[in-house]
């Protein structure tokens, strides 16, 4: 049985178009008629399409192009991919600049600057893991809760005007508002850290890179390690930094083999 590459359907094994779409399915351009299928005109040998109806005689150039769009997805996927680690590592880079004791303002400017790039990180890997299987849907919807968690978590520790890197506990347990906050805020983080790694980890797997595969370990211990004590965040912008390479890489891998 030939089975069609356009519609599925499964033809005989002496048929050369499809009887459902009547897609050419001989694949080589010698054994293939040179008489239209589809009007019946007789074309010169080695003709690629009808001189008539302009109808395809050949199907390879329609094979390349179809398998060009469906990597399309995957090469956007991996774009997103790419611009979210990087992202991420930019956005824990400014927040640890701004955790550090310098001038109230420039922390303030720091903060915010951190936030945003954490958005747009969230946001390019929630696109990432859509693009490329909707099996990563939960992956996507999970990966946006790390910016209100980190939100949360600040605003808790605001609230007793505490320092982040030296968290006083016992003056943060007389103020129930900020117990809830850093509470609530701790749990989205971690659930939107862990829907980045896993959804990182079964990229890789898909696509067999290992690389993929410690840069999500990595960021995952990292931002463990970050809300034990935030000077480890270095770990999650070495993991984050690790996939933004492997996906470039992968990226200019594609476009090489597709030229």
């Amino acid at each position: 049985m030939k089975r069609c590459p356009r519609c599925g359907y499964e033809n005989s094994d002496s048929a050369t178009i499809c009887e459902r779409c009547r897609y050419p399915l001989t694949l080589s351009s010698e054994s293939f008629s040179s008489k239209c299928p589809r009007c019946g005109y007789e074309n010169p040998p080695g003709a690629s399409i009808c001189e008539r109806c302009r109808y395809p005689l050949k199907i390879v150039p329609f094979q390349v192009e179809e398998t060009r769009r469906e990597d399309r997805p995957r090469e956007e996927s991996m774009t997103r991919l790419r611009d979210g680690a990087l992202y991420l590592t930019i956005g824990v880079l400014f927040l640890l600049i701004s955790l550090t004791p310098i001038n109230t303002l420039v922390q303030s400017i720091f903060g915010l600057v951190s936030v945003v790039f954490l958005g747009m990180g969230t946001g390019s890997y929630s696109v990432a893991f859509r693009l490329f299987d909707e099996k990563l849907r939960n992956s996507s919807l999970l990966s946006f809760l790390l910016l209100p968690g980190f939100l949360l978590l600040v605003s808790g520790i605001g609230v007793v005007e505490l320092n982040v890197a030296k968290l006083n506990l016992t003056d943060l347990s007389k103020n129930p508002l900020a117990v809830i906050l850093i509470d609530l805020g701790f749990i989205l983080f971690v659930i939107g850290g862990l829907g980045i790694t896993i959804g990182v980890y079964k990229i890789a797997n898909a696509i067999t890179s290992s690389r993929l595969k410690v840069g999500a370990l990595l960021s995952l211990i990292g931002l463990i390690s970050f809300l034990l004590l935030p000077e480890l965040g270095f770990l999650f912008m070495g993991g984050q930094f690790l996939i933004y390479l492997e996906s470039r890489t992968l990226i200019h891998g594609n476009r090489r083999r597709s030229t």
